[in-house]
């Protein structure tokens, strides 16, 4: 399996040393460093923010960047969260600081950095990663596509991602697809740790390992191709290039092929970032591939498509990433390899999709020092013509040198074609060379001079034995291989004719007269707000259909429906479709089309409620809030209900602008008449809104919240409604147009509440203001906004995993804790024991308190936990980044547990004592929650 880096972590409490001293740290650095180097691989760091000693920070995360870069021979850096704390000049300075060290101390080491973050000058020193996000997930592809391509477009054409995330994951489709798009990339990273699982290329197991392992093979492969490509970004285009940069004109200066993109000039890559006709396997089919104009052949099995068009129902089972090469690519390779040492420095390799004229200059450097910023470089100019049937390739002699290289150097070529050619010709300089055909791929392996031509290259090399995956067929069109024996590159010039070149890979099969498609429309049920799909007759002897719609023509359809998606609401659609094949197109046919209205495009989704008042069974509050308006919410039957509240969790942060009530269409039992109307962000503190009238009818009626407040919480205090008893057939509650709406407790930002945002709690708990790490998206997760991250912002998610809790109607929130310690005074050296008591504790769903203490004076040890129940701990021993130091004991349930009632023990912490005396450090910020998440404070 390909490894090129491996980057040890420096800080987050790992640190890469575990001496007493930071020069007993290095020389672990530098252990493991030379071990990783002995097998090819180079070290780099994840780094969490100081570069340089600190004497009051202990070894464990102490830095000296001097000496990791001299001594331990680091080559990477990758910055964290921490390096934007105390602003953007903060870390730029880092960076550069970084970009100066490194060739000082690394033997004039070429510095590679890895920046969290961007700003003006940061493409100077380092590439972009893109952060801490989730795997396992669609969404993380899709969003991942246009990041990548924007970043180009900025000027950072350097970025990088985790490899299916660092959250998440357990997904093999998902993490499968992640790695084939990734290898037309930059870099990869997997970053290991906090997933759902390892986040190695293996570690989800066949056919992932399989299919990870092959792509990883075909980027070592293209390392000359994507180096070349990465020099021109430097001043040219972008490695990952928009495609309007390749064909500017209406539909790809839209938003239309953001999920699409060229890495460099000859591939077209088209990732799968969304389910669309998955099966079980994986296998699926992608849509609205917008090809360029030209000729672009499946890298995978040689079709050759038209451009100018926009490709559907492309097969994409799940080994088969969506990838097109220009016709005229020429591409510089290598052989497969695991790391750089092992490509041989005598041996260079081209692949070519020869097409009229084309040429390309390969690029190539030591890859180590900054010796080519004094022009210690080598360039390769190629050419490929074809005229008629006759293919003349020419390998200009290369200009340049640079420490290490070779000049004398072994050439194989690689050419797509379609049939056997008529003869190869070489010229090396103005010498003739008589090349044998040779008839087996071992053959040609083992001799020179020669050419073989391969009737079906496998590309399915690198399949675990015996797996499933190995028995794939991945072949793809004839290659006619060249094999030129050592010659000196730098002074010889190489001429490759070919004779009867033919390449012609047809994605027709059917041909005759065609009838047009009949019945062509779009029923009812495939008209939505946003999306439209014209169907039509199946028509005899068609090989696929095609559609017309603003001006474009959508392809490959072999299905006899397209969805057109991204529309606007009630608004009207044309189209017109035909049937194809090799020979013949029928007329067309049009179809005109309206979108339907989406009166709930702001309607706030997700909605929970509680009344404190009994429901009808069957009848339960929920039914007002499922966007099912033919069910109906009722409080109990023959029970006076008046007067009742509805507190209403939107379970996100909104700018509300308006609330429409249903009531019943059948009766008028229920029908509410008269309240007041609150919002809150915390159940505690409310603020009215204003009060309803209305009428007692089944007609829908509204409220209008004048000010537009910010809200989490809306309270509905009714005094009068119809019978005296409550109902409804929904209720729905917008938000303004236009503006943010966010998840409390979605502290990764991927728009849902699940395990990953409690594994980023279980980090950060106890981070407060001050800290490096707090402000940005950690602090955004302080959903209570006292400025540190407690019990109450874990209990957002918590409550709402492992389906959820019951919510606690009985007992109110009530109690407090104490701590006690098992001695009046300590001697130096001696353990501390605290019982952390609580007294009168009721419907306690979780607890967080701080302890601060002097690491002068205490160490903490540890705990026991006595009567917590199930609760999930959190406790985290924070050291803050003005140098002091406290202790967060913090627990909660996670679902739907018991919580904590009574007086009792709950647990005991551990200290040592550095200094003779009492134990004087005191409870501050104690807090508990309920499963309302009702807080109360102690």
């Amino acid at each position: 399996m390909p490894l090129g880096w491996i980057l040890p972590n420096d800080g987050y409490g790992a640190g890469y040393g575990q001496t007493n001293s930071l020069d007993g740290n290095i020389q672990n650095l530098k252990d493991f460093g030379d071990y990783a180097r002995k097998h090819g691989v180079e070290i780099g760091l994840w780094t969490q923010s100081d570069l340089h000693p600190v004497d009051s920070i202990k070894p464990l995360l102490q830095r000296d960047i001097e000496k990791e870069i001299g001594v331990a021979g680091v080559r990477v850096l990758k910055t964290d969260v921490a390096w934007v704390g105390d602003g953007y000049s903060f870390g730029l300075n880092g960076i550069t600081d970084v970009a100066n060290l490194m060739p000082k101390f690394g033997l004039g080491a070429r510095p590679m950095i890895i920046s969290l973050d961007g700003w003006a000058g940061t493409q100077r020193y380092a590439g972009i990663w893109t952060g801490d996000q989730t795997g396992g997930k669609w969404e993380y592809i899709r969003f991942h596509i246009p990041t990548y391509i924007g970043s180009g477009l900025s000027g950072m054409p350097n970025i990088t991602s985790d490899m299916d995330g660092i959250f998440g994951g357990k997904e093999p489709i998902i993490n499968i697809r992640d790695f084939q798009w990734k290898t037309f990339t930059p870099m990869q990273l997997n970053m290991d740790g906090w997933g759902s699982n390892e986040k190695y290329p293996h570690a989800l197991g066949e056919p992932a390992t399989s299919i990870n392992r092959n792509y990883l093979k075909l980027k070592s492969q293209l390392i000359p191709y994507l180096y070349s490509v990465a020099h021109e970004a430097v001043k040219g285009l972008p490695i990952i290039r928009a495609m309007f940069l390749k064909d500017p004109n209406s539909y790809t200066l839209g938003k239309a092929t953001q999920y699409q993109f060229m890495c460099g000039p000859w591939f077209l890559v088209a990732p799968i970032f969304e389910k669309t006709s998955t099966d079980a396997e994986g296998n699926d089919i992608r849509n609205n591939i917008y090809l360029p104009n030209g000729e672009w052949i499946d890298f995978f099995n040689g079709n050759i498509y038209r451009g100018g068009k926009i490709l559907n129902n492309f097969n994409a089972p799940i080994w088969k990433l969506p990838l097109f090469v220009k016709a005229g690519a020429i591409i510089p390779m290598t052989v497969p390899n695991n790391h750089v040492n092992e490509i041989p420095k005598d041996l260079r390799i081209y692949e070519f999709y020869p097409y009229g004229h084309s040429e390309f200059t390969e690029y190539d450097d030591d890859g180590r020092t900054e010796a080519y910023l004094q022009g210690d470089t080598i360039t390769t100019h190629i050419t490929s013509n074809v005229k008629n049937d006759r293919l003349t390739i020419t390998l200009q002699p290369a200009l340049g040198s640079f420490v290490g290289m070779s000049k004398e150097k072994t050439t194989i070529l690689r050419i797509n074609v379609t049939e056997h050619p008529k003869a190869v010709i070489a010229e090396i300089g103005k010498n003739k060379l008589k090349l044998h055909e040779v008839h087996s791929q071992q053959t040609f392996e083992q001799a020179e001079n020669v050419y073989y031509y391969n009737p079906a290259p496998n590309l399915n090399l690198f399949s675990t034995k015996g797996s499933g995956a190995e028995k794939v067929t991945v072949s793809k069109n004839p290659q006619v291989l060249i094999k030129i024996g050592k010659t000196d590159i730098t002074t010889t010039k190489t001429t490759i004719t070919i004779k009867k070149f033919v390449f012609h890979n047809s994605v027709f099969s059917k041909s005759g007269p065609l009838s047009a498609p009949a019945n062509a429309k779009v029923v009812e049920t495939d008209r939505k707000p946003d999306s439209l799909t014209p169907s039509w007759d199946k028509t005899d002897n068609t090989d696929f259909y095609e559609i017309l719609y603003d001006s474009m023509i959508y392809t490959g359809i072999r299905e006899n429906k397209l969805e057109f998606t991204g529309l606007e609401p009630n608004k009207m659609y044309n189209f017109s479709v035909r049937s194809v094949n090799k020979t013949d197109s029928s007329a067309w046919v049009k179809i005109f089309a309206k979108t339907i209205a989406d009166p709930l495009e702001l309607a706030i989704r997700g909605i929970t409620a509680s009344c404190n008042k009994p429901a009808q069974g069957g009848e339960g509050i929920n039914k007002l809030f499922d966007f099912d308006e033919n069910n109906i919410w009722h409080t109990k039957y023959e029970t006076n209900a008046i007067p009742f509240d509805l507190v209403i969790d939107l379970h996100s942060v909104n700018t509300v602008d308006k609330m429409t009530y249903l009531p019943r269409q059948v009766g008028a039992n229920g029908i509410i008449s008269c309240a007041i109307v609150f919002y809150s962000m915390d159940k505690k503190n409310w603020t009215k809104a204003g009060t309803v009238t209305w009428p007692k009818t089944s007609e829908q009626k509204t409220f209008i919240f004048a000010t537009h407040p910010i809200a989490r919480y809306i309270k509905i205090s009714v005094d009068k409604a119809f019978g005296n008893f409550g109902s409804g057939r929904e209720l729905y509650i917008f938000r303004v147009a236009d503006t943010p709406s966010y998840i409390p407790g979605d502290i990764n930002n991927d728009k849902i509440l699940d395990e990953n945002d409690l594994t980023s709690y279980m980090n950060y708990t106890g981070l407060r203001l001050g800290d490096k790490d707090f402000e940005g998206y950690v602090s955004k997760g302080d959903i209570n906004k006292n400025n540190l991250i407690d019990a109450y912002d874990i209990s957002n998610v918590a409550i709402m995993l492992d389906n959820g809790v019951q919510p606690d109607s009985v007992a109110p929130l009530d109690g407090k804790i104490v701590i006690i310690p098992d001695k009046k005074n300590y001697h130096v050296g001696e353990i501390i024991s605290i019982t952390v008591h609580g007294f009168g504790l009721k419907a306690v769903n979780a607890l967080s308190f701080a302890l601060p203490y002097s690491p002068a004076n205490y160490e903490y040890l540890g705990s026991n936990l006595l009567a917590v129940n199930g609760m999930k701990n959190f406790t985290n021993d924070r050291l803050h980044s003005n140098n002091t130091k406290a202790l967060y004991p913090t627990f909660v349930n996670i679902g739907n547990k018991p919580t904590l009632n009574g007086t009792q023990d709950l647990f005991i912490l551990h200290f040592k004592a550095h200094k003779a005396g009492p134990f004087n450090s005191e409870i501050t910020n104690g807090l508990l929650v309920d499963k309302n998440l009702f807080s109360k404070e102690f």
